[in-house]
């Protein structure tokens, strides 16, 4: 049983790429704990792929629940979500989540390109050891500006560092779906500038819903989910992924 693990792969086969709709939500309720209010309820909304989307609303509306569900990491109390035309679970690989606080252990002894370098674990089985990929490691480094730090351990560097670390794991999983939770929140002004250089770059054909409390930001996403009351609005809709961003 033990010889099968390495061929086991971390999430099922999925079919490449993206066409249509990347996130599909259909009467969703879910709860940020399971004894706790619904954060909301028979939510819907869709997502092309391609769109660069923000989810606003003020602080306890449920923004964080929602990408978590969507994540496949709280469960929903009831509805569907499709990201493509899988759940969650099945197409974690093709999701990349950043929390608005990143949960390390202090202290411990992870390198930042070791932090990177588990962009690839969803790509293989949960025994195998990962001992390519470093051409990738290192272009997403060097696209984060993180390359002189590459060997500084993870618990050192700045929450901006960090940041732009946890992009670059994204990089390197080839994640078609970034749900990003306040990923500003706290940035000096380089890391912000280098994260925006990556999200709204025309040439990148990834989806994005991102969290955000700046209304300065909105003027250039493609979509705005807005969560009111306890469910999520539809504010501003694009009619399909061209990338202009306005």
């Amino acid at each position: 049983m033990f010889a099968l693990l390495p061929t086991l792969p971390y999430a099922s086969p999925e079919k490449p790429g993206c066409g249509g709709i990347a996130i599909l939500a259909t009467t969703l309720t879910a709860r940020a704990r399971a004894d706790g209010p619904a954060a909301f309820r028979d939510a819907s909304f869709e997502i092309p792929c391609g769109c660069r989307a923000a989810l606003i609303g003020p602080n306890g509306s449920g923004k964080s629940t929602l990408l978590r569900v969507l994540a496949g990491l709280t469960p929903a109390e009831s509805g569907t979500v499709l990201i493509g035309d899988s759940s969650p679970r099945t197409g974690r690989r093709h999701i990349a989540y950043l929390s608005q606080r990143p949960h390390l252990t202090a202290y411990f002894p992870l390198k930042l390109r070791r932090l990177v370098q588990m962009g690839t674990y969803a790509h293989h089985g949960w025994l195998e050891e990962c001992f390519h990929g470093d051409h990738a490691v290192d272009l997403a480094l060097e696209r984060m500006g993180l390359t002189d730090l590459a060997d500084r351990a993870v618990h050192t560097l700045s929450g901006g560092q960090l940041q732009r670390g946890l992009i670059a794991r994204a990089i390197v999983q080839g994640a078609e779906i970034l749900l990003l939770d306040e990923p500003y929140a706290a940035l000096d002004q380089s890391s912000r500038e280098i994260i925006d250089r990556f999200l709204f770059s025309q040439r990148q054909h990834f989806t994005v819903l991102m969290a955000t409390h700046d209304p300065a930001d909105l003027a250039r996403f493609d979509r705005v989910l807005e969560m009111r009351n306890h469910t999520v609005i539809t504010q501003k809709a694009c009619e399909g992924h061209d990338h202009r961003h306005a």
